[in-house]
């Protein structure tokens, strides 16, 4: 199963409306492939709170709902869920800001308040959050019209402005550097505080990326809300996806093909050389058909590519893939690889 594969199956996961306790529960453990951590803490002065798309709807002020449900004002931590797979890298899977000590008993969709509400449906307002620029925030709504305030500012100032470029990727980057072991390079989530008023919201890069996203009240034994939980990515997924992966090929991900192969043609020769030591060089080159000696001398006609993608076009690679150096397959006329002798 390679990524494509993964992200399909994911958006059944993130499109539902309802969410099984057990299911989150394991996303919040330590394994090989998970983890977890507070990333920062948000301020919720007044204990209504806003979440949406920090770069492209919150500066905007549209497309991100108010929850109908408020909690005690105060400042509380925001804890993220994170998957560490080679299949799909490093991914935050959920995040959620907890209100108390306590464990969820049962989850329940979190409502907008019907002003807020990203659509209004015949049958009721739409639940749920647009995603454009790949993350997602959570800040109070009094604190909403502080942070679109201040970057109006920064466009009167400057008109050719990028909120993201222009301010917070430096920003982003700085929070990679103290916690790299949770991130990508570059940096998947922040902690930051409006300048004016210090006033504190935290962001975060949501899963896959762009979507839309559906959010929830996790309520404990008294049926009191102790925690607002944003699910991201299934890890369950993304850990049947690994071992297929994994089964596959386990060792460095990328092999040389000629251009013919990167194009859709087929495979007629494999060989198996020593790797090179570069990052990620398996030491497998891939050749295809109506290719000779002219062809194959030019360097231009080489590309790097993933072994898993090739194993995913060409199932027929896949038993040998973990041949041992020096060895080498030619395709026979009814398309079986057959080992090169010589």
């Amino acid at each position: 199963m390679i990524i494509e594969d993964v992200f399909k199956q994911n958006l059944k996961f993130i499109s539902q409306t309802k969410l099984d306790t057990e299911k989150t529960r394991r996303q919040y453990t330590k394994t090989d492939t998970r983890d977890f951590v507070t990333i920062g803490k948000v301020d919720l002065p007044s204990g209504r709170i806003r979440i949406g798309d920090p770069f492209v709807y919150m500066c905007e002020g549209k497309l991100s709902p108010e929850l109908d449900r408020t909690v005690a004002p105060g400042t509380y931590p925001v804890e993220i869920a994170v998957s560490k797979t080679p299949v799909a890298g490093m991914r935050i899977c959920c995040a959620r800001i907890r209100f108390s000590s306590n464990s969820a008993a049962s989850y329940t969709l979190a409502e907008p308040t019907h002003e807020t509400a990203v659509s209004i449906c015949k049958d009721g307002d739409m639940t749920g959050f647009p995603v454009d620029a790949g993350m997602l925030a959570f800040m109070d709504t009094n604190v909403l019209p502080q942070y679109i305030s201040y970057f109006e500012k920064c466009r009167t100032d400057n008109t050719e402005f990028n909120i993201y470029d222009d301010y917070f990727a430096q920003k982003f980057e700085e929070s990679y550097k103290k916690m790299p072991e949770y991130q990508r390079a570059g940096g998947d989530f922040l902690e930051w505080a409006i300048p004016e008023t210090n006033h504190r919201a935290v962001m975060l890069s949501t899963g896959f990326g762009d979507g839309f996203y559906q959010c929830y009240w996790g309520l404990d034994m008294n049926g009191e809300i102790c925690e607002l939980t944003v699910p991201l990515i299934d890890s369950d997924i993304v850990d049947k996806a690994n071992k297929e992966f994994l089964d596959i090929w386990d060792g460095p991900e990328y092999c040389i093909v000629t251009k013919h192969i990167a194009d859709g043609g087929k495979i007629t020769y494999m060989v198996h050389d020593e790797p090179s030591g570069r990052p990620g060089d398996s030491g497998w080159q891939f050749f295809g058909e109506n290719e000779n000696d002219e062809y194959w001398s030019n360097a231009k006609n080489y590309v790097l590519y993933s072994v898993h993608r090739l194993a995913d076009r060409y199932p027929a690679i896949i038993a040998l893939l973990r041949s041992p150096d020096g060895t080498a397959f030619f395709c026979d006329k009814n398309g079986n690889f057959v080992p090169d002798e010589g």
